[in-house]
Formats: C-alpha cells, structure tokens, sequence
C-alpha cells in the first residue's frame, strides 16, 4: 500500500492528471439534471410525467448494471493495469452517447424510446468510467487526510467542469440567445472536446497497480461481509438522501428562478455563480474536515444546506433579484462538500473490508455508492415532477396560477432540505475516525510485511 499520494516531485502533476477528467464528467452530469428534463419537455414535446419517468427507469437500471460493473473492474485487469484499459474503453462509448442525447435531430421528432436508449448506453458509459475513475483513488491515497485531498481535489474539478459548461448557456443568454437547443448543444459539443483531450494525462501520467490474482470469495461469504457491514449501509443511507436532496433541487431550480422569480435571464448566470460559489468554498470544507474529521464536517455541511432552503421557502419574492441570487450563492457554498467526504469515507471503508476479506474491493463498494446517488437522483427527479405535474399542475414554459407557482417552490424547498437532513441521520455517532483508520492501516501494513514479496 501506498502511504501517500507519492514524492513531492510529480505530486501536482499527479493530483490534476487524476482529477482533471472529473472536469468533462460534471459537464456532462449537470446538463441531464438541470437542462435535458426541460429541453426534452418543452421543445422536443415529450410531457413531463413521460420525462420524468424515461430519466427515472435509465437511473433505476443503474441499480443493476453499477454492482456488475464494480465486480467487473475489480476482477479484471490487463497488462496496463487495474483501472486504465476500463477508462480507454468508456470514453468512446461516453462521446457517442452524448452525441446522441445533446445533439439529437429535433427535426425528426425523437421520442420515448430514443431518449430512453440513448440515455441507457450514457448511463452505462458513465458509470463505467465513473467507478474505475473512483476506485483507482483508492489505490493513489491511502491516508485519512490524503484521500479528502484527492477527492478534493476531483470536486474542484467536477464544480470547475460545471462553472465552465454553465457559462456557455450564460453567454448565450446575455447575447440575445435564448433557444434552449442551442444550449443543450453547445454544452454537449464542450464534453466531446474535453473527454478525448483530458484522458490522455490520466492515461499516461496516473499509475496504476498491477495486483496479483486473488481466489475470489466464494458468493455467500461475499454477501455475508456487504450486508454485514453496518458502517456501509450507513453511508449509503446518507449518501441516496444527498443524492435526492441535490437531485430536486438540480431538477426543479431553472423553473424556480424562470417561472417562480420571474427572472428568465438570470436563471443560467446564477446557476454559474453557484458552482463558482463551490469552487471557492472547497478549500474551507477541506481544511475543516482535516481539523474535526469527515463525518462532522458532512454533517455540518449538510445542516447548513438544508437551513438555506428552509430560509428560501420564508423568503422567496417574485421579481427579487438579490432574493435569488443570494439564495443561489449561499446554497452554493455547501456543493462541493458532500460528494468530497463520502468519497473519501467510502474509501476508508474499502481499506476495512480488505482488512476483513483479503480482497481489494473498491470498485464494487465504490459502485454501491453511485447506485445509491443515482437512485437518490432517480427518485428526487421522478418524485418532483410528479408531483408537481399531478398536485400542483405545473406546466413549464406555460403561465402558471399561483397555486401551481407555490407547489413549486414548496416542492423545491422542502424536498431539497427534507433530502439533505435526512442524509446526516445514519452519520449520528459515526465510529470510522481518523485514529480507528490509521489502525486498520496499519494493520494491512504489517500483514503485507508477514506475507512478503510478491
């Protein structure tokens, strides 16, 4: 095991080259959660519900397909490496499917089931990249402090991948540029760039492990140590609750700031300041989870969010600018700190269950947590159109009656803060501190140094 992110000479170049790939992944993740549901609704013509549904089926078929893909990944490796040749294989697959979802042919009327096709394969790319990407962290920092610096380092990314990709809508905006298409395009024709151009580093630069094979556990002695481990479902508890907070809030926050504020040319400018506000905050959560540890700082960070949209619900006034601006960069503060600290809690778990198992199996335990975020994502998206098409008859793009206005807000206030506070329940007396995971650090250590060489 490695005690560090490796020598100071090369370690920045180390740290960007793993974490600048996370630049086009977020670029690409924001747009389906904020921009595709609206685009697909309003000017491809699909209603919500059916919208809502599509995105909520591609994300529930990830609870199948991520599990299978961590197993994968963790078993098999080729002579690159452990992580790299799944990294080389998705990301073709991952720009053809944004192709196909951000630049479809309005013209030709894509319906249900080329959405719902287009969206599987991108799932499915996503995903792939996604958990090699993760539980290739696992193996570059093994500290409790030095994986909250890796993954930090990821999210800095991930918000500077979501500041750029917003600024292109935002630059179309303030040109007089209003039709969404050409938004949706241009932040799919930004990934296409991006994913091929910053592979390449990660490819050449980052190291990756060759491990000798391992006699895999027999299946029910595998179940037996994932449903018998409490800290795991612990997290994943915490982070499908995040994952639907955020979820509804990333679904429903362009018709709050066009539809609620009445503020159409502010929405895509605000949404920038967001990230911007993440991006600059990220340095804060760090040094705050360095000083009292992961879990108090998720939890904090997670009060913190919640109460700001609890403020919202009080608070909100049609026409008020500095209403949604300062909401927007407030809430934006406590973006980055959540995907940062589960990651790296996660991780710190993959080194007990190697302890306990004798397998490194961070690609599945890392899998586990996507599933949950998606399924978190899944369930917000679903449930907040649903509700608002069903209750409320919210209708987007259209004059709404303050009845509808009003389910809106109270749907994007409460759903956000409801998913947010409950996600810091599992995390209440949290035992995986930094003094229990030096221990079982140290203890792979020493029991690395009794088997010896190879």
């Amino acid at each position: 095991m490695q005690p560090s992110l490796g020598t100071a000479t090369g370690r920045r170049r180390l740290l960007v080259s793993y974490a600048a790939i996370a630049m086009p992944m977020a670029a690409m993740g924001m747009p389906i959660a904020v921009y595709l549901p609206r685009f697909y609704a309003e000017v491809v013509g699909l209603s919500l519900a059916t919208v809502g549904m599509i995105f909520t089926v591609a994300r529930l078929f990830d609870v199948v397909t991520d599990p299978l893909m961590g197993v994968a990944i963790d078993r098999y490796q080729s002579r690159w490496g452990r992580r790299k040749h799944w990294v080389a294989l998705a990301i073709p697959l991952l720009c053809l499917a944004v192709w196909k979802v951000f630049l479809p042919d309005v013209a030709a009327t894509p319906g249900a089931l080329y959405l719902t096709f287009w969206l599987l394969v991108l799932y499915a790319a996503y995903t792939m990249l996604t958990i090699a990407h993760l539980s290739w962290g696992t193996e570059l920092a093994t500290g409790y402090d030095a994986r909250s610096e890796l993954y930090g380092w990821r999210e800095i990314f991930t918000i500077a991948g979501m500041t750029l990709v917003l600024a292109l809508p935002a630059a179309l905006e303030l040109a007089g540029q209003e039709a969404q298409a050409s938004k949706v395009a241009s932040m799919g024709l930004f990934c296409l760039v991006l994913f091929p151009v910053l592979v390449v580093p990660l490819l050449r630069y980052v190291p990756d492990s060759q491990e000798a094979k391992q006699a895999a556990l027999p299946l029910a002695a595998a179940l037996r140590l994932l449903l018998g481990n409490p800290l795991l479902w612990r997290l994943l508890a915490a982070d499908l609750l995040a994952g639907l907070g955020t979820a509804v809030s990333g679904a429903l926050y362009i018709f709050v700031a066009i539809a609620y504020f009445e503020l159409p040319s502010h929405a895509s400018l605000a949404l920038l300041f967001y990230f911007l506000a993440g991006f600059l905050a990220m340095p804060l959560w760090l040094r705050l989870a360095y000083r009292y540890g992961k879990d108090v700082t998720l939890k904090g960070a997670l009060g913190y969010a919640a109460a700001v949209n609890l403020v919202l619900l009080a608070t909100a006034t049609p026409g008020s600018v500095l209403g949604l601006w300062g909401f927007t960069i407030a809430f934006g503060v406590a973006f980055g700190a959540a995907p940062t600290l589960l990651r790296s809690m996660m991780a710190d778990l993959t080194d007990a269950d190697e302890l306990k198992s004798g397998q490194k199996r961070a690609g599945l335990y890392f899998a586990l947590l996507t599933t949950t975020n998606k399924l978190g994502a899944a369930l917000g998206v679903g449930a907040s159109f649903t509700i608002l098409d069903w209750a409320f008859g919210f209708i987007p793009g259209t004059a709404n009656d303050q009845g509808a206005l009003d389910g809106l807000l109270l749907t994007y206030a409460l759903g956000t803060a409801g998913g947010l506070l409950l996600a810091a329940l599992p995390l209440l007396a949290y035992p995986m501190t930094r003094a229990r995971h030096n221990e079982i650090v140290e203890a792979l250590r020493a029991r690395e140094a009794a088997a010896g060489p190879g």
